[in-house]
Formats: C-alpha cells, sequence, structure tokens
C-alpha cells in the first residue's frame, strides 16, 4: 500500500517521461512474441515439404502455445523475486535462442524442440512486460499503457498470416524466425539501457514443486483443448490430457498453498476484485475473444462466401474497432473508480454482440454481420488490459508479478479449453447438419476439413447445403457464447465498488 501511494504522488507530482521510451522498448519485445503464434501458419505446408514430419505440423504451433502457457505463470513471480529487468533480459534471450535454432533447424524434431524454448521465452517475455508497466507507471497510469499492449493483440493476429506468407514466398520460412533476432536485439538494448525498476525483491527460493504442478496442469489442458476438435471429448487422447490437467490443478493447489514464494498465490484469489477481474479476463479474453476469432471466419466463408485468402483481413470490422476502444478505455481508467464501470460496460457490449452474432444466417447482409463484427470488437476493446489493470492494482506490492502471471495462466488454460470445446461443438453440428441434409454430393465431404475450395466442385444444392450446416452451427456456437459472456457480466457485477486500488490512492 505504501508502495502503491508513493507511485502515485510521483505520477501526480511529475509526468513520467522516461515512460514513452521504455515503452516504445517493451513493445519492441511484444510484437515478435505475439505474432509468432500466428505467423506459421500459412509456412506450415513449405515447412512440411522441405522438412518432412507432415504428421507433426500441428505440433510447431501447440508446443510453442503449451510452453508459453508454463512460462506465462511463472515469468511474474521471478520478477518479483529477482528483477524484473534481469528477467525480462533473460526472457528475451532466450526466446533469441529459441528463433536462431528453429531458424537453422535441420529436421521437423528441431525445430519443435526450437519452438518449445521460443514458447517458454515468449510466456516469460509476456508477463514481465505486462508486470513491468506496474513497475514503472503509477496505479492512476497503468491502464493508459497497458492499453499499448492491448492494441498489439489484435494487431498481430490481422497481420500475423500475412506476413508469415509474405516472408516465405520472398525469402522463405527460415527467415520468418531469423527476423525474430535484429527486432529483440534492439528491445534488449532500449531495456538495458532505460529500464528501472524498484529495486525491492522478496528473494528467495524457487518454487520448485509449483513449476512442476503448473508445468503438468498446463501441458494437459493446452493439449486437451488442442486435441479435443480433432478427437472429440470421449477419445483417449483427450481424456488422458483432461486428467492430466485435472490431477495438476489438485497438485498446484495443495503445493502453491505451502510454498514460501508461489507461482500462484491462492492468498491472492482471496481479494473479491483479483478473483472476478480473473474470471472476466479468463471466460471474456480467453473462451468467448477465441472462439471469435477461430469460427467466424468460418461462417463468413462458408456461409457469405468471402475468400480465405486470409483469415486475419475477415476480421477487420471485429479487430480494427477493438484496437481504437483499447486506447480511448486505457486513457479513460486513469481514474481508479473507472474500472468496474468500464468491465461491466465491456462484458455487456460482449454478450449484446455474441447474440447478434448468433441470429445470423445465409440471408443475413454484409452490412450486418460487419455491424455485429463491430459490436463485438468494442466489447473485446474495453476488456484487454482492464481487468489486469485492476488485478495488479489490487495485488500487494511484492505479489504484482505473481498476480499478473496467475491471471494471464488461467485466461490461457480457459481460452484453449474453450476453444477446444466450442469447435467440438461447432465442428458436430455442422457435420449434422450436412448429413440430414441429403443433398447429393455432400456425401463425399469431411465437414471437418471443408472450405471454399473444396464447395467449388460441388452442386448448387450441395453448397446450400453447407452453409445452412455452418449458419445452424454458428448460432448455436455463439448462443453458447452468449452464455459464457454473461457469466463474466455477472463477475463484472461483483467486482467491489471500492477496490484496494481506490482505497490506496484515496
Amino acid at each position: 500500500m505504501k508502495q502503491a501511494q508513493e507511485l502515485t504522488e510521483r505520477g501526480t507530482a511529475s509526468p513520467p517521461v522516461r515512460v514513452v521510451p521504455v515503452m516504445a522498448a517493451l513493445l519492441c519485445a511484444l510484437v515478435p512474441v505475439q505474432l509468432d503464434a500466428l505467423v506459421t501458419a500459412t509456412a506450415l505446408p513449405t515447412i512440411a515439404g522441405d522438412l518432412g514430419g507432415f504428421g507433426r505440423l500441428a505440433w510447431i504451433a501447440t508446443l510453442y502455445l503449451l510452453t508459453m502457457a508454463v512460462g506465462t505463470a511463472v515469468g511474474g513471480r521471478f520478477g518479483d523475486q529477482y528483477g524484473r529487468r534481469a528477467v525480462l533480459l533473460i526472457a528475451q534471450a532466450v526466446f533469441v535462442a529459441g528463433s536462431l535454432w528453429a531458424a537453422l533447424a535441420g529436421g521437423m524434431t528441431g525445430l519443435l524442440l526450437a519452438r518449445a524454448v521460443q514458447g517458454l521465452g515468449a510466456g516469460i517475455t509476456l508477463t514481465s512486460l505486462m508486470a513491468t508497466v506496474a513497475d514503472i507507471a503509477p496505479p492512476d497510469r497503468r491502464a493508459r499503457y497497458q492499453s499499448m499492449f492491448g492494441a498489439v493483440a489484435p494487431l498481430s493476429m490481422i497481420i500475423g498470416p500475412w506476413i508469415g506468407g509474405i516472408i516465405t514466398d520472398h525469402l522463405g520460412w527460415r527467415w520468418i524466425f531469423a527476423l525474430n533476432i535484429p527486432v529483440v536485439a534492439l528491445a534488449m538494448v532500449g531495456v538495458a539501457l532505460l529500464l528501472r525498476t524498484p529495486r525491492e525483491r522478496t528473494g528467495g527460493r524457487i518454487d520448485s514443486l509449483g513449476l512442476a504442478a503448473i508445468t503438468v496442469t498446463g501441458t494437459g489442458w493446452v493439449l486437451a483443448g488442442s486435441w479435443v476438435g480433432r478427437y472429440g471429448w470421449t477419445s483417449p487422447h483427450v481424456l488422458i490430457a483432461a486428467g492430466l490437467g485435472t490431477v495438476g490443478i489438485a497438485v498446484t493447489w495443495t503445493v502453491e498453498h505451502r510454498a514460501a514464494q508461489p507461482f500462484l498465490p491462492r492468498a491472492l484469489f482471496r481479494d473479491r476484485s483479483v478473483l472476478m477481474s480473473a474470471a472476466v479476463l479468463a471466460l471474456s479474453m480467453g473462451a468467448v475473444m477465441m472462439a471469435a476469432i477461430n469460427f467466424l471466419p468460418v461462417f463468413l466463408q462458408l456461409v457469405q462466401g468471402r475468400s480465405a485468402a486470409n483469415s486475419g483481413l475477415l476480421l477487420l470490422p471485429m479487430l480494427l474497432p477493438a484496437i481504437g476502444v483499447s486506447l480511448l478505455v486505457g486513457r479513460w481508467t486513469d481514474a481508479p473508480s473507472r474500472f468496474r464501470p468500464a468491465m461491466l460496460t465491456g462484458t455487456g457490449i460482449l454478450t449484446a454482440g455474441c447474440a447478434l452474432i448468433a441470429t445470423m444466417g445465409p440471408g443475413t447482409a454484409m452490412w450486418q454481420t460487419m455491424l455485429y463484427m463491430i459490436v463485438i470488437g468494442a466489447g473485446i476493446g474495453m476488456l484487454f488490459q482492464t481487468p489486469v489493470v485492476l488485478v495488479q492494482n489490487s495485488a500487494p506490492p511484492g505479489e504484482v508479478g505473481a498476480a499478473t502471471g496467475a491471471v494471464s495462466f488461467l485466461r490461457m488454460l480457459v481460452g484453449a479449453v474453450g476453444v477446444g470445446t466450442l469447435g467440438s461443438i461447432f465442428t458436430g453440428r455442422l457435420a449434422d447438419g450436412i448429413v440430414d441434409s441429403g443433398a447429393p454430393g455432400t456425401e463425399v465431404l469431411d465437414p471437418s476439413s471443408v472450405d471454399p475450395a473444396t464447395l467449388g466442385g460441388l452442386p448448387a444444392t450441395a453448397v446450400h447445403a453447407v452453409a445452412d450446416a455452418a449458419a445452424s452451427a454458428n448460432t448455436l456456437l455463439f448462443l453458447i457464447a452468449t452464455g459464457i459472456a454473461a457469466v463474466a457480466l455477472a463477475a463484472a457485477a461483483a467486482v467491489p465498488r471500492r477496490s484496494r486500488s481506490e482505497c490506496d490512492t484515496a
């Protein structure tokens, strides 16, 4: 509380001018981390042709996300213990090492191991970046600076696959990873020269049991979320992975209660502001946003006949408003009393947007689709940084990093499970709709891989049947998403009207 008060007084007395160049360095570090989760998508066929191992292509993204989840959970606590600047520089060095290894990989096994190293560095970097903002900015300025990070994520979703395609076509797929190195090196120079964080460090031994438990939890649930769309929830693959994740949760709950410096402090979640903010973040930004990003392009392609050349461009009506609103809300929430209204408004708009998208069908006009996507994008933009900053402001000074890592980890896990579950529901309804239609030509379709190119050689009756089935699947998915968003709305309503951050600045 004392540190929060000192930060507030410092921010009020004189503007933190040095924050501007520091934020430039931090954003420079963030862009490659965000892009690398998506940039390989368009390069996968080329990588398979060069290295072989086509059956293991999915692991290029899965391993990155898996180790990123673990890094996200532990990065904040490492920063609390040993200093944010040192941990951030080490994490960036790990990411560079993974990028160099991937660029030079001589086979698929080497590339997969490199991606795992990249993901670990990326996860620690991501949490460290968000926690660093809490170190360098007073509570009433944090939302403004965090909103810049919030704008990078949707921008990466738009340009990531596009950049990957351009680099692969003109330079070769290895340059996707090699070009990370100068960008991150520049960020490391900026961090080393400019970043000066408070020297208070908790020290202590590494929570090794907690690290192992978190790794098991993350591995289980990320794999379950990745596999459920392919195998279904009742398959041995998914059941074993989900069982592993469940055991991991139980073990994590036990060992983190006993640890002196836990990565996921149980005591932190006794604060209702933290608990409800974590729920808002995980449900809205984890499950709902990721479902919209993954499945709205399917509707646009199969029902409205949009080109599949780049799914990121199809999402522009949703992602561009998300960027703009995120930046505006970051400035508006300078006052701590506005966090709760911002989350209430954001989850309310998100719920309405999901409900509107659930009404779409083959006859929905393009302008309506774009309008509904703008609505859901506005809701997403209001929630990118607001719950995270409220958690940071509510956490004790020595727990800010751990709190940031904990909510980010929950968001990743809920996102993985949510997308996997909703994807399974979507694919099941799509398959049932195609089979039930009985339209000539549909009997040869594989619902899990149907795309506009496949439909091009089918009779018109089959194309209409697929469009109807995809519209029905979209309606079911977004009705469920509406329910999830409504739960997030209830969580936002449960946030106390006067949080610890407001008490500290009062």
